[in-house]
């Protein structure tokens, strides 16, 4: 079920007494944002974290954004916390169906036009779409006639295809378009495979192992909140 997701925001929850050392917690889906609240740090201890927060993507294993308990005397005083060891880190099992969805980093002016998306693992005959270019974005990246757009390609190289027209086959030429500016993404659509060979299926399992600075002491009671979001929408820099 976790990698056939189809869009709509998702959520679960755990809770358990913490036997002090680092646990590796398996998940429904493939969560975007996960928090663990300590419930017995809540009551306020100096020097205690009630509140762990994990980000899918975090540039660093083993990050955590954390609150920290300053002054237990004090209810709101509280300060944020970036720890780089002893947080979150992602442990999972390998399988399932490639997303398939990868960042752009030139189109060119010219016929046939062609994409450079650094390791696309794409191949020629599928169908893409090219997404979040042109002039509506918070900053303008160019390509504004071809965003959104459905096309087959053409695989030129392993970082490089052609676009061509889904009905009549024939090269696209963009050497009038709107110039490239930056970024954007290509989604695979559809992948062909030889009729001879069994589609097989093998589920990714999702994990996250939480680090003795998440886990908290022996006997500490955490409730784990887990999120998938429906859609995140990239504006780039609104600068």
């Amino acid at each position: 079920m976790s990698d056939l997701f189809e869009g709509q925001t998702m959520t679960e929850a755990h809770k358990f007494i913490s036997g002090g050392a680092a646990y590796t917690l398996t998940l429904g889906f493939d969560a975007d944002k996960i928090e663990v609240f300590n419930l017995t740090d809540w009551t306020g201890t100096a020097g205690a974290f009630p509140i762990s927060t994990w980000f899918k993507g975090q540039t660093t294993a083993a990050h955590v954004y954390q609150q920290v308990v300053i002054d237990s005397s004090a209810g709101a005083s509280f300060n944020f916390l970036d720890a780089a060891a002893n947080g979150f880190t992602p442990a999972n099992t390998s399988g399932g169906v490639s997303e398939y969805r990868t960042a752009i980093t030139v189109i060119s002016q010219a016929d046939p036009c062609v994409v450079t998306a650094v390791a696309h693992g794409m191949a020629t005959g599928w169908q893409v779409i090219l997404s979040d270019l042109g002039s509506d974005m918070p900053t303008a990246r160019g390509m504004d006639q071809l965003n959104n757009q459905r096309y087959s390609i053409t695989v030129l190289t392993a970082d490089t295809f052609s676009l061509q027209d889904v009905i009549t086959g024939e090269d696209i030429d963009s050497s009038a378009y709107t110039a490239y500016v930056s970024d954007g993404s290509v989604i695979g659509i559809s992948r062909t495979q030889a009729l001879s060979s069994a589609f097989e299926y093998d589920p990714i399992t999702y994990k996250l192992t939480l680090g003795t600075d998440v886990i908290g002491a022996n006997d500490e009671i955490l409730f784990i909140k887990c999120i998938k979001l429906g859609k995140i929408t990239d504006l780039g820099d609104i600068a």
